[in-house]
Formats: structure tokens, C-alpha cells, sequence
């Protein structure tokens, strides 16, 4: 026998139908409400990204104009001057200034080339082009008459474990050649066994034995 329903009772589907509507009902309604907010907070996010990708893009349009620059300067130590002054602070100008250096020292301006690999040191990351900077730098100092500010920049070139080994064994080898020259032998013979523990197979363990007989190799 089928019983009615009491009065006002809901079946199921009857309770769970509004719902849906008081949901849609609250989001309306918030969208109303924040409706300027929501669409400032999503065009200052589209800046966000655009701001950052432009940015990646004016970096890299600079950075391939910086190295066109660069290759245009060639050998010419007017140009790699002018290179390094309008691009300062960029590891570029650092090595335009090395090559300067390097230029002023083979032409025996060793003043001049002093200044430029102490110019050059304070922009190079690489170790091992910043540990030939910091030598170039020493070897000028010694050619230009200035024999403890050399020995002084070889012996912390020697011990600075985060340069090669190759350019720490070459400080060490200087500072041999100088014992040498001061006829101090118990020193060179340190100097070179200190060598072969930096770098026992390089080339210069292999040339500072030659200074343990007195003939410093050329």
C-alpha cells in the first residue's frame, strides 16, 4: 500500500537540488564584489611575466651586441681600450684588458702592463685565467725592478689552494729562482721539493730541477 509523504517532507534528490544554485549564487556574487580587484591582480601578474621575459630578451640582445664588440677589437690595444671602458664590470672587458697587458708586457712596458692585469684580476672569475693575470702581474712587478712586491705576490699566488696547480707551481718556481739569485740553497731546495708536492708531473717540477745545479731554466 503506498503512504503519502508527510506534509513539506523532501525526497532526496528534492533536498540535494538547491545546491548547485546557492553555489553559483555565492561565486556571482563574489565576482561582483572583487570583480576590480581580481582584474588588477591579473594584469599586474601578465606584467610580471612580460616585464621578466622582456627583460631576458634586452639581455641577451645586449650580451650578443657585447661579444660582436668584443670580436671587432681584435688585437688592437686602442680598440680593446675603448671595449673595456664601455663595457666595465663585464667579464669581457676583463680579458680585453688581459690581452692589453699581455701586449704592454712582451713590448717591455712592464709599468703599463702592471696596471692592466691589476685591472683585469678585479673582473675575472675563471681561476685559471685569473691565476696567468695574477702572474702576469707578478712577472711585471719583477721586470720593472719591484723584486719584494714580486715575491710577495708568488708566495700568496704559491699557497692559494682555489688557483691550478699549474699556476701555483709556476709562483713556486719564481720564488725558487729568486732563492737562487740570493744564493740561499736550503731555500731553493724547499722551493723545489715544494713544487713536486703542488704538482709532481707538471712542467714546472720538470724545470725546477735544474735549479737545484744552479742553472735556472730559461
Amino acid at each position: 500500500m503506498n503512504i503519502p509523504p508527510p506534509a513539506g517532507h523532501q525526497t532526496p534528490d528534492q533536498a540535494a537540488a538547491p545546491a548547485q544554485p546557492v553555489i553559483e549564487e555565492a561565486l556571482h556574487s563574489f565576482w561582483e564584489k572583487n570583480r576590480r580587484l581580481i582584474l588588477i591582480a591579473c594584469a599586474a601578474a601578465l606584467l610580471v611575466v612580460l616585464g621578466r621575459e622582456g627583460w631576458h630578451y634586452i639581455q641577451a640582445e645586449r650580451e650578443q651586441s657585447v661579444q660582436a664588440e668584443f670580436a671587432r677589437a681584435g688585437d688592437k690595444p686602442e680598440q680593446l681600450s675603448a671595449f673595456a671602458k664601455a663595457n666595465e664590470g663585464h667579464g669581457l672587458a676583463a680579458i680585453a684588458l688581459l690581452r692589453i697587458a699581455d701586449q704592454r708586457y712582451a713590448a717591455g712596458d712592464y709599468r703599463q702592463a702592471l696596471e692592466n692585469y691589476n685591472k683585469a684580476v678585479s673582473g675575472l672569475t675563471n681561476a685559471a685565467v685569473l691565476g696567468r693575470a695574477r702572474i702576469g702581474a707578478a712577472m711585471s712587478q719583477l721586470n720593472a725592478g719591484e723584486k719584494t712586491s714580486a715575491e710577495i705576490a708568488f708566495k700568496a699566488i704559491s699557497v692559494e689552494a682555489a688557483l691550478p696547480k699549474g699556476i701555483r707551481a709556476e709562483a713556486t718556481y719564481h720564488l725558487a729562482s729568486l732563492a737562487l739569485e740570493a744564493g740561499n740553497a736550503t731555500e731553493v731546495s724547499r722551493l723545489v721539493a715544494e713544487i713536486g708536492k703542488i704538482d709532481p708531473t707538471g712542467i714546472w717540477a720538470q724545470r725546477s730541477t735544474t735549479l737545484l745545479v744552479g742553472k735556472p731554466a730559461l
